[in-house]
């Protein structure tokens, strides 16, 4: 029987790295592409009230003409791509968390509403978007007089 030694070519942190790489992947997070960049799903709020629905995406870093946002029976789809910075001066980059490239977030609306009237706004790296529901239609009381 031969012993050989075990020599680990990697650092713990570096096995931590991948155990967060693996949830990220499991729960959407973050996902590597074919290519090698990260590809990003950015974190969304979604509110509802009985007039409208508000979403909220956090979106830093993207400049707002290179997101798209489309609604195509009743899928709302928002798209956009955060564009890599020049890496001139970051040649000796120890570690890197920001991810760039193309995202996605697509939903189904709920019930009813006023595709004409939904309105976007995007404010210090917050896309917001106001989504009218269609208003109830009240049967109009009208008093009769008595005579």
């Amino acid at each position: 029987m031969t012993l050989v030694k075990w020599k680990p070519n990697r650092s713990m942190l570096n096995i931590f790295d991948d155990v967060e790489r693996m949830v990220n992947q499991a729960f959407g997070s973050n996902s590597i592409s074919t290519e090698g960049s990260f590809l990003t799903t950015p974190p969304m709020n979604i509110s509802e009230s009985d007039t409208a629905y508000e979403v909220e995406l956090e979106l830093p870093g993207v400049n707002k003409n290179e997101v798209t946002v489309d609604l195509v029976d009743g899928v709302l789809t928002i798209a956009g791509e955060r564009k890599t910075q020049e890496k001139s001066e970051k040649e000796n980059l120890i570690w890197h968390e920001i991810s760039y490239g193309n995202f996605k977030r697509s939903f189904q609306l709920a019930g009813e509403i006023q595709e004409d009237k939904i309105k976007a706004k995007f404010h210090n790296g917050i896309l917001s978007l106001n989504i009218p529901k269609v208003e109830e239609v009240k049967p109009k009381a009208k008093k009769i007089t008595i005579s």
